[in-house]
């Protein structure tokens, strides 16, 4: 029974707003509908409280640690629990509202089948037996006539609980593995990683920044596209702490938003020119030889000397024979020992780079009568072109602001830049990261307390045993068949329609969904709703009738994250491992993603890869040397319910200036580039090996398409949704009621739009209408939008048919803030 006046909403409000949101559409399977509650007398006692751990695992770089209270086996309410370190206690809207999803008048109540076209949502009930038939029947004739290559599982970040799928070493990896399934790659947020693996080799635990307890370390804390006030609000107050201590907070940003509100300096930036401005701080250091020298020399590749023809000189070009090293276990054979040849100032002559006490990396224009110049000096002539007179009005930050931020760099350390996604959405999205993270391994700010760059989403990849999911065992110890290929959501259409990726033959007809919304949220709505229409069997697991949902030919209740057992492990903004204890039990017919998967893999004949239980699965992935170090194990998950994973009191990333690169250096220049994707694409690889930037598609107020489409539009994080969860909330929404896109005063002035107008923002791709707000902290030709609402609620249209599915010659990655739209009164 849900207490009064809980969260400032009562147990009268509560069903009204079930009332409310059934009386807007909610489909057949769903939550009861108000006409079938009833109000009920308070009981003369309370009845006792239980409390549970438990966890948010939705993809807010959060993981926070929940006290769940239940009083006659219902959930009443949440609070923040205890961290070892309370320093990380904290608990938002979307966690204090957590007993309304669970009680959601949109839960899928038991299995269904589609009995109308797709997205119109006519379903009938069908039993769960019926359901797995269906499947494994539809599954097993594609099998035999296509082979299992052509069923795919697209899994994304609604449930990072290593039972739901999400989690690393999580289940739906694993049962991918072993049904020789293929999988729809999620395609977003990968530039930054991109690049980080450009420089770093790839990300650390931590990814690429400092934990936040070390923020009170760093001296200056430069924000740099990110909003942590609304997308991180777990790990703002580490900020904020640190700056009331003292520390000089600066954030760049297009926008001025919630964090820039906070800072010291606000820098305006034009949208996608992150790149320019970290090229022209770059060149600034550079010409004025102000690099951390010792740091550049020891810790980053710049004395590495590339040969005309664009390679690396190694000692084999000088005579020295290559030496075998270890095998490969994946090929079997030797591995070849070359080494990189550098001039080592000590002795005046040219070694290796192992062997090199003080390696130059200026001046060398020739070795032994070959061609060189060093990657320094490589990166000096890239950047030659971003004086800060000629970025200035590129990214519209002023020369004196550029020079200042150089200066900062090399004068006011320790600096963090601390990165996330803002620059991330785009086509050119990688070439803006490339130049950002070069500036700190430039001024040796990287590697120590204090200091560090990039983003924060703490992965466990030293602790968990990845073996499980990607080369499952059955009982008797056979391999599993391992999974098929990984398809591009852009080309889909291309599989659907033409059987084809690329050159490669490519048969798909069944797609299972888990964890995951793309109705919603992928880019070029109308070609993922094409999509969802064409494919021959669509299987939707989810805990509500999401959008996706709507287009199921068999829709899977699944329980709440409250009422299963499972282990948050990833991305979140802490270093612990958090356990959820079952604080209730499954409501309706729902079945967690591991039983749903287990009895599909049992029906198919495949049982004996999954002769095991939740927590036996979990104690799997934990059984390996690192963790056993650490004492990580389930039964101490289960009594203290958070778990550090990361060694040492606070984590640094890259502690001492190693990096995950084959050299262990920071790279300035790679001799190539592997694209993550390939579709027979067209790649330009002189874009990749250097540092780069070049304009995006349309968010450049230069692009072509402007003259038509004249506003650039920016997609928004909220605070009372993580990407499209807790739109079944309805008491959040009054907070945020409705869509709406934020537009400046004096472009609506020019528009004749006024505050609360009704306005249709469009272009050659689709078209929205919805409520308009004046908003100063926009500038003149940008305007904004949250991106986290479905069809039903805008008045019309669909925000995510704005968005382009196009993708950048090497990095596969949905730009959804690379956007121009035309804007008119509706």
């Amino acid at each position: 029974m849900q207490n009064e006046n809980t969260h400032g909403f009562t147990r009268r409000s509560f069903i009204k707003g079930a009332a409310v949101l059934g009386a807007a559409g909610a489909l057949v399977g769903c939550s009861p509908q108000a006409e079938n509650m009833e109000e009920v007398k308070e009981p003369d006692a309370v009845p006792a409280e239980q409390i549970y751990a438990g966890v948010c695992r939705a993809n807010c770089f959060g993981g926070c640690l929940l006290n769940i209270h239940v009083r006659d086996g219902r959930i009443v309410r949440t609070s923040a629990g205890d961290f070892p370190n309370t320093e990380y206690n904290r608990i938002c809207t979307k966690g204090l509202t957590q007993p309304a999803r669970v009680y959601s008048a949109d839960r899928i109540q038991y299995p269904m089948r589609r009995t109308g076209e797709r997205g119109v949502g006519k379903f009938e009930r069908i039993s769960w037996d019926e359901a797995i038939d269906e499947i494994a029947n539809k599954w097993n004739g594609y099998i035999q006539e296509y082979g299992t290559h052509s069923i795919a599982t697209f899994m994304a970040s609604g449930n990072f609980g290593t039972l739901a799928g999400g989690g690393m070493a999580g289940i739906i990896p694993r049962f991918n593995a072993v049904m020789g399934f293929s999988s729809i790659s999620n395609d977003v947020d990968a530039a930054q990683g991109f690049a980080a693996t450009k420089i770093f080799g790839g990300m650390t635990e931590a990814q690429a920044n400092n934990e936040p307890t070390d923020y009170v370390n760093t001296k200056t804390f430069i924000n740099w596209a990110s909003n942590p006030a609304i997308s991180q609000p777990q790990i703002f107050h580490f900020i904020m702490k640190a700056k009331e201590n003292g520390m000089r907070f600066i954030v760049v940003d297009p926008v001025y938003n919630a964090t820039a509100s906070k800072a010291d300096w606000y820098i305006p930036i034009n949208p996608a020119t992150d790149g320019v401005l970290a090229m022209a701080i770059l060149n600034e250091i550079v010409t004025n030889g102000t690099e951390n020298e010792d740091f550049v020399r020891t810790h980053t590749e710049a004395p590495l000397l590339i040969k005309e023809d664009g390679m690396f000189l190694r000692m084999s070009d000088l005579g020295v024979e290559p030496m075998e090293g270890d095998v490969d276990p994946l090929t079997g054979k030797p591995t070849v020992i070359d080494p990189y040849a550098v001039w080592d100032e000590s002795t005046d002559a040219v070694a290796s780079l192992e062997e090199a006490k003080s390696p130059a990396y200026k001046g060398i224009s020739s070795v032994e009568g070959i061609s060189v110049q060093t990657v320094w000096e490589n990166a000096a002539q890239q950047v030659a072109a971003w004086p800060a007179e000629t970025a200035s009005p590129v990214c519209g930050v002023s020369v004196e602001d550029i020079q200042e931020l150089a200066r900062i760099y090399v004068e006011d350390g320790p600096v963090n830049t601390y990165v996330q996604l803002g620059a991330d959405h785009y086509v050119n999205g990688h070439y803006n990261y490339w130049p950002m993270y070069a500036i700190s391994a430039a001024t040796g700010n990287i590697g120590k307390p204090g200091a560090a760059c990039g983003p924060i989403c703490v992965l466990p990849t030293m602790v968990l045993n990845f073996m499980v999911s990607a080369l499952p065992t059955d009982t008797a110890g056979n391999p599993a068949q391992g999974g098929g290929p990984s398809y591009n959501m852009n080309t889909l259409l291309t599989i659907l329609e033409n059987e084809k990726y690329g050159d490669q033959d490519a048969v798909l007809k069944s797609i299972y969904v888990a964890t995951a919304n793309p109705a919603t949220v992928w880019a070029d709505h109308a070609y993922a709703v094409e999509c969802f229409k064409k494919i021959d069997f669509l299987v939707v697991a989810d805990i509500t009738m999401t959008e996706t949902a709507m287009y199921a030919d068999i829709m899977l209740p699944v329980a709440h994250w409250f009422e299963v057992t499972d282990l948050h492990t990833n991305c979140h903004t802490h270093p612990y491992f958090v356990w959820q204890e079952k604080a209730i039990e499954p409501q309706f017919e729902s079945k967690s993603d591991f039983d749903i998967l287990k009895t599909i893999a049992e029906k198919m004949g495949y049982g004996s890869f999954f002769e095991f239980d939740g927590e036996e699965y979990i104690a799997m992935g934990l059984e390996n040397g690192n963790a056993k170090a650490l004492g990580l194990s389930v039964q101490r998950l289960k009594e203290e319910h958070a778990v550090r994973f990361m060694s040492g009191e606070t984590y640094i990333s890259f502690e001492g200036g190693n990096f995950l690169t084959p050299t262990g250096r920071a790279s300035f220049y790679k001799e190539s580039v592997a694209p993550a994707y390939d579709v027979g694409q067209e790649i330009d690889f002189s874009k990749e090996t250097s540092l780069y930037w070049e304009p995006t598609l349309e968010a450049d107020k230069n692009s072509a398409v402007r003259a038509q489409y004249p506003f650039h539009c920016i997609s928004e994080h909220m605070r009372t949704r993580t990407h499209s969860q807790w739109y079944d909330v309805e008491h959040l929404k009054d907070y945020d009621p409705e869509p709406i896109v934020r537009i400046n005063p004096e472009d609506a002035a020019d528009l004749g739009i006024t505050e609360g107008d009704t306005v249709r923002l469009y272009n050659d791709r689709g078209s929205v209408v919805m409520k308009a707000t004046l908003s100063a902290g926009y500038p003149r030709g940008i305007v904004g939008s949250p991106r986290s609402y479905r069809e039903r609620e805008f008045i019309e249209g669909h925000f995510a048919s704005l968005s382009t599915k196009q993708y950048n010659q090497v990095c596969a990655n949905q730009p959804f803030n690379d956007v121009a739209v035309a804007i008119e009164k509706a």
